[in-house]
């Protein structure tokens, strides 16, 4: 059978804030307010290129911060055979975030009930745990605000992504959100709704109590998985020989698409990075640095087969069978034995 790769995480939505040509000083926060009022623009070619490029057959959708809901059924739609859509709370936290409207658990619960309703397969990535942006409410209120939309993925068996991992994006992702340790008592209300780590709590990289807090957690619940974008080669194998964790709750992704760089800090190491003084970079290559961790590992390639696709396909629902049939109809039906030349024997010589 061929390999397929699912990558479990790629974004198609890209926004233009204009600082640099408006001459503004840049600050991560100015870009928050840009880009949760901005309208996105389409990067989905862009995407398929590099699919095309590093073999990857299908990849999973996300929104994140403004991104549209809208968008991704349209290339969706254009794309079915590539792309798998995510939906999320997108203009509840847009309408809460613009001051129209505080956050409303039983809106979001209804807008990602629409799309789930629609064709989307799953709930994600959401920007952290903590559905709401305000600094007043105490964690356990909000997280409990999480209640009515994994009731929605419940009803519709979505599997839910979560960022997670500390990013310079200040009020988005800020840091009592996006620890992995919250997604416990998610994993004990709804064990039926199976939970993806984003970035395996990794995002940028240098810190190390994120990505122990995601395997604790992950090590705990049967429907935790992690999702590995960003995630270096040693951290990887870290999770894939943990007893409680392994191959089969692992899942290739990319980040592909987001605002991250990769720095260099040694002899053929680099970790994913947004220096906070630093304006974001975008670099078109982050499936070949992921993949790369991954196949570097050494490993069965029947789990390295369950990490780079099959994992996600299961979550997903995707038809496997039908997809590596087409797969494999490029190059022609089997070759039956009727076919092949006779067999030589010692009277030939």
């Amino acid at each position: 059978m061929s390999r397929l790769i699912i990558d479990a995480h790629v974004h198609t939505q890209r926004f233009t804030p204009g600082h640099q040509k408006r001459g503004e000083a840049f600050t991560y926060r100015g870009l928050e307010d840009v880009i949760m009022s901005q309208q996105p623009w389409d990067n989905s070619r862009m995407l398929l290129a590099d699919m095309d490029r590093t073999g990857v057959d299908m990849a999973v959708v996300l929104t994140a911060f403004n991104m549209r809901n809208e968008m991704i059924a349209a290339q969706v739609a254009r794309f079915p055979e590539r792309l798998i859509p995510f939906c999320c709370y997108v203009e509840t936290s847009r309408r809460e975030w613009a001051g129209e409207a505080p956050f409303s658990a039983e809106d979001a619960a209804e807008e990602v009930d629409y799309w789930l309703s629609r064709g989307f397969v799953g709930i994600g990535e959401t920007t952290g745990l903590l559905p709401s942006k305000s600094m007043d409410m105490p964690i356990e209120e909000n997280l409990r605000l999480m209640w009515p939309i994994m009731e929605v993925a419940q009803k519709h068996g979505a599997p839910v992504l979560f960022h997670t991992g500390c990013i310079a994006y200040p009020d988005t992702c800020r840091l009592r959100g996006v620890d992995p340790l919250l997604v416990d008592d998610l994993a004990l209300a709804f064990p039926e709704v199976s939970i993806i780590v984003g970035h395996a709590g990794v995002q940028t990289g240098w810190y190390r109590n994120f990505p122990e807090n995601a395997a604790m957690v992950a090590g705990r619940h049967p429907n935790v998985y992690l999702e590995m974008s960003q995630c270096q080669q040693e951290q990887i194998e870290r999770v894939l020989h943990d007893p409680n964790i392994g191959p089969d709750k692992l899942l290739f992704g990319s980040d592909w698409g987001t605002s991250i760089s990769y720095q260099y800090y040694g002899k053929d190491r680099t970790y994913a990075a947004t220096p906070a003084g630093e304006p974001p970079t975008y670099l078109p290559l982050h499936m070949d640095w992921n993949l790369r961790q991954v196949m570097a590992i050494e490993m069965s390639e029947d789990d390295r087969a369950k990490i780079l696709g099959l994992n996600m396909a299961k979550l997903c629902k995707v038809d496997v069978k039908g997809l590596m049939r087409e797969k494999e109809e490029r190059y022609g039906d089997q070759i039956q034995w009727d076919q092949v030349p006779a067999a030589w024997s010692p009277q030939d010589g």
